[in-house]
């Protein structure tokens, strides 16, 4: 029985393991006590506490989780006793739009209501270095929180989510770490000056996956914890990750799992279930709290909801309604198991259909430029959570071989407006920018229906000095109708010669001459259309001019 409990001994099955659920309104302000040679997280009486719950999403794109039904049921069905609020600074979040603050205000109070503790996540990851100029609002937002919820015994401070090397980065040394110990120490400080004795979260370099480097230079602050992140697909059982962990436990200081997932580190593959489990009962062995990446119905494999797939599943509600409860098949493969987990249950996935498999055309070898002539793709495939994932083909299109696919849009609005866009990636061409200008291509559109509205054609790249991405400022429009209309060839197929400006890159970026490309990818985004139909991309090059 899914939503049933079994009961089964941690002996038998530590990862099933349930301490004592601590809540707020038990366990008061939580604080950092030494417990049999370790410092540990414990409740206002000097108990050891663990917390299990979930982080959110971005919430600049998913703040729909911030509904009163979501947090009844992330509390009472689930048995979460924490929520990690995961406030972007950069990538349109809080140094774009101050207003996300208001979410996260949002999200306290609802925590507050449904009687769990809550992370404010202060989301660092590109660039990735928390004192770079992108983040200078750091001491403000938190000395505003501060004082709007002053010594709040529910709220947790996150200082920066994931320093890493995303230029400009951090090193994955001593070096890196002493670069984000100076700046958490000014923060604290100033939270503790203002008499906030909240625990505070500091995470570390290389993604927060150097808790070792924490234990051998800590901060002076008895509150403090230090994250690890760590992603079931990538980070296994006894290696870097694993060790590291062990290292700063042996070392005494207290850490928090504030972002683990089940997918890989890059997000794709899985989920990664099996290997999640050694995690978990670790976790669960040494008392340390952890948060699951994430409360979305993106398309991918991390996300706890069931998302958008085009023919096959309609996005879940991040509403579950006022039952408070999401049913079981309104939750993906990872949702389902990260809930029995987080209650200490047994996971008993429910029956679910399989997915038919699908035969591409040969894959081939990723060059440019890519010409498609000799009938492989050239090394192109479907991104993981690309929102088409039908059959990739070499077809001829005016005299000329290109790489076809079969798109059909929502005829729903969906929250991720990617998520039902032709996502195609082409990785590790290895090649470099040299003195070339500009990627083009060919994309011809062959609709059965095209009545209005256009899409939006973006390129981005895999740079790994500008943090493995690195996106056209401008997209490439086609229109079906009002102004501007795309021309239709007596064919009856739309013809877009796409090409984009790597002189002009979002976020300010700059790709400089001897900078490897190494992946690109390519998504057809929804405008308002109506589009289905055949997709074909030919002639992706890189050009010196414009032509």
């Amino acid at each position: 029985m899914v939503f049933g409990v079994l009961v089964v001994s941690a002996e038998e099955a530590p990862h099933l393991e349930n301490l004592a659920l601590v809540r707020p309104s038990d366990g008061g302000a939580l604080r950092i006590l030494e417990v049999e040679g370790r410092s540990q997280l414990c409740d206002s009486s000097g108990n050891p506490v663990q917390l299990r719950g979930m982080s959110t999403h971005g919430l600049q794109w998913y703040p729909q989780i911030l509904n009163d039904n979501a947090f009844r049921a992330l509390s009472r069905d689930w048995g979460s006793n924490v929520i990690r609020l995961a406030m972007y600074v950069t990538e349109n979040g809080y140094g774009v739009d101050p207003g996300v603050r208001e979410q996260v205000v949002q999200g306290i109070r609802l925590a507050m209501k449904h009687d769990m503790y809550v992370i404010v996540d202060w989301h660092v990851l590109s660039p990735g270095n928390p004192a770079a100029s992108e983040y200078a609002g750091a001491m403000d937002f938190f000395r505003s929180l501060s004082r709007e919820f002053p010594n709040n015994p529910y709220i947790l401070y996150e200082l920066c989510n994931e320093p890493n090397g995303n230029e400009p980065g951090v090193s994955n040394d001593e070096e890196g770490w002493e670069t984000v110990k100076q700046y958490a120490e000014p923060i604290i400080a100033m939270l503790r000056a203002a008499g906030n004795a909240n625990v505070v979260i500091v995470g570390n370099p290389n993604w927060s996956q150097r808790p070792d480097l924490c234990a051998q230079n800590p901060i002076a602050d008895g509150n403090t914890m230090y994250a690890f992140h760590f992603y079931s697909g990538t980070h296994k059982e006894n290696e870097y990750v694993w060790s590291n962990v062990e290292s700063a436990l042996e070392a005494g200081i207290a850490l928090f799992c504030t972002e683990w997932g089940t997918s890989s580190a890059s997000g794709d593959g899985g989920p990664f279930l099996e290997e999640a489990d050694p995690w978990i009962s670790f976790m669960n062995r040494n008392d340390i709290s952890w948060c699951n990446w994430s409360l979305t119905n993106k398309n991918e494999s991390s996300g706890a909801f069931i998302p958008y797939k085009n023919g096959l599943s309609e996005p879940t509600a991040l509403d579950p309604g006022r039952g408070n409860v999401w049913p079981a098949e309104k939750l993906s493969v990872s949702g389902e198991y990260v809930r029995a987990r987080i209650k200490g249950i047994p996971y008993l996935p429910i029956e679910r259909p399989e997915e038919a498999v699908i035969t591409h055309a040969e894959e081939g070898y990723p060059d440019l430029p890519c010409t498609f002539e000799d009938d492989t793709r050239q090394g192109w495939g479907w991104f993981a959570n690309s929102g088409v994932l039908s059959r990739l083909s070499v077809e001829t299109v005016r005299g000329s071989k290109a790489l076809s696919w079969y798109a059909e849009y929502a005829t729903i609005d969906l929250q991720d407006k990617w998520a039902d866009a032709p996502r195609l990636l082409c990785s590790n061409i290895g090649i470099y920018r040299e003195d070339k200008r500009y990627v083009a291509f060919d994309l011809y559109l062959e609709p059965q229906r095209a009545t209005r509205g256009g899409l939006s054609v973006i390129l981005a790249m895999a740079p790994p000095s500008l943090g493995y991405w690195a996106q056209a400022a401008e997209p490439v429009p086609v229109q079906f109708a009002g102004q501007d209309v795309t021309e239709r060839g007596a064919d009856g197929r739309y013809h877009v010669r796409a090409v984009f400006d790597l002189d002009k890159l979002r976020d300010g970026k700059e790709l400089g001459p001897e900078d490897l490309i190494r992946d690109l990818t390519i998504v057809v985004v929804n405008n308002g259309s109506d589009f289905a139909g055949r997709m074909y991309l030919d002639n992706v090059e890189l050009l010196s001019g414009g032509e």
